[in-house]
């Protein structure tokens, strides 16, 4: 599967380590196997979805393994939330810093001296390790890079569901799929536990002094992924990771993006609903037009197509065909969409239709352009493997399979391609 968005490459994976994962001068080098849609942790037999972003694998999942009597330093500094075994199954285990280390509990108390460089294992399965504060900040500048202006990464980090929606925050999209649960944290002072649907907490491998260390937070009335000092015998949630560059077998599950939940708006043309929306400062058609008019067709006259992709139309009534309040985009229009975007096609490809050679676009954005293809001459071209659209001057926006290019060229007389309006 080709990388997206420059190096950061979206996706669901399943990973397991090999048997070893030694070589003979004695280096680590796990595996990644791909297994009906999961990573499975072979100390328990527990199940966990990942993902890619940026240069590591994280968990998609909080972490659930509680094994005191293999893990001995788990004794007594791990929870289920408000202490009910099924608040795990959903959430994930709450563990203190020095159970996520695993290291002796004295730990909770007094300075472990960490070497800020070393990678830590922690709680983690093999060849996974509990994230350094620096593994974080690059999650967050990748989260950054691959997000539009106006979108925060706490929005884009939080799992579609069970979050409570405060009234100064966005909807969560999980729209990179690391789903983060909003699982509450158990308080070290009195043993109480904070809000689920309110607070996902996770700790990070570096200490701040003897009693606190570092964690990250997410929460329901912000958008924001944030850094913070924690007390180590808090109960907060792990989330482990792991180099991106392992060998890997087996396919990427990124079915995740099927259920990023868009806020599309309606425009009501000529008694046909179409989907819009917004992106950046801009608000366009989700779908191509599909009203007969003279010099417009179907793909191969199959009226089927027409259902599927819009209609394909001169540039004379591409010109005309716009709703009041609504025009042919213009260059900068697209060029204000690309930059956007970030300038990745495969964010603004749609999730079906595509050829099978690895053209499956990401839909990131809600813009769904299918490959619709065009026609020239009577002849018809390019269907599930091309997606244009009319731009303003004679010139079509021009996205492939194969590559990210968002490009504008022009096209001459006897060609027909999909229109799409943006919002004056």
């Amino acid at each position: 599967m080709k990388k997206i968005l420059g190096l950061f490459l979206i996706g669901m994976v399943m990973v397991a380590c090999n048997d070893s994962g030694v070589d003979a001068a004695g280096e680590r080098h796990p595996s990644i196997k791909l297994e009906d849609g999961k990573f499975t942790d072979k100390r328990d037999g527990n199940k966990y979805a990942v993902v890619e972003i940026g240069d590591k694998i994280w968990m998609a999942e909080n972490l659930r393994y509680m094994d005191s009597s293999k893990t001995k330093n788990l004794k007594g500094n791990v929870w289920c939330y408000d202490n009910k075994a099924d608040s795990c199954s959903k959430y994930g285990a709450l563990y203190s810093w020095t159970a996520a280390m695993d290291f002796e509990s004295k730990y909770n108390t007094s300075m472990k001296n960490l070497v800020s460089y070393h990678v830590y294992d922690g709680i983690c399965p093999e060849g996974w390790h509990i994230p350094s504060y620096s593994e974080w900040v690059d999650l967050k500048t990748a989260l950054q890079n691959m997000s539009v202006d106006d979108v925060a990464v706490g929005t884009n980090m939080k799992s579609i569901e069970g979050w409570i929606q405060g009234d100064t925050a966005s909807k969560a999209m999980n729209r990179f799929g690391f789903n983060a649960m909003p699982a509450g944290r158990r308080n070290s002072e009195n043993g109480e536990f904070m809000s689920t649907g309110k607070y996902a907490f996770f700790w990070a491998a570096g200490e701040i002094d003897e009693g606190t260390s570092i964690g990250w937070g997410l929460r329901y009335d912000w958008d924001r992924l944030e850094n913070g000092t924690y007390y180590k015998d808090h109960g907060m949630s792990v989330r482990c990771v792991i180099a991106a560059g392992v060998k890997r077998e087996g396919d990427i599950d990124s079915s995740y993006l099927d259920k990023i939940p868009f806020d599309y708006g309606e425009l009501e043309f000529e008694g046909t609903k179409y989907k819009t929306i917004k992106i950046g400062n801009q608000n366009w058609m989700a779908e191509n037009m599909n009203f007969k008019t003279d010099d417009s067709w179907c793909y191969n006259d199959d009226s089927e197509k027409c259902e599927k992709y819009g209609r394909l139309y001169s540039f004379e009534q591409a010109k005309a065909i716009c709703p009041e309040g609504w025009h042919l985009p213009t260059s900068t229009d697209v060029r204000l969409l690309a930059n956007s975007v970030k300038n990745y096609a495969s964010s603004l490809r749609s999730r079906e239709g595509w050829t099978d050679k690895g053209g499956k676009g990401w839909n990131l954005w809600g813009f769904n352009m299918l490959p619709a293809g065009g026609r020239e001459s009577g002849d018809y071209f390019d269907s599930a493997v091309s997606a244009y659209m009319w731009v303003d001057g004679q010139m079509v926006m021009w996205l492939r399979y194969y590559n990210e290019d968002i490009e504008i060229m022009t096209k001459g007389t006897g060609t027909a391609f999909p229109v799409r309006c943006v919002e004056d």
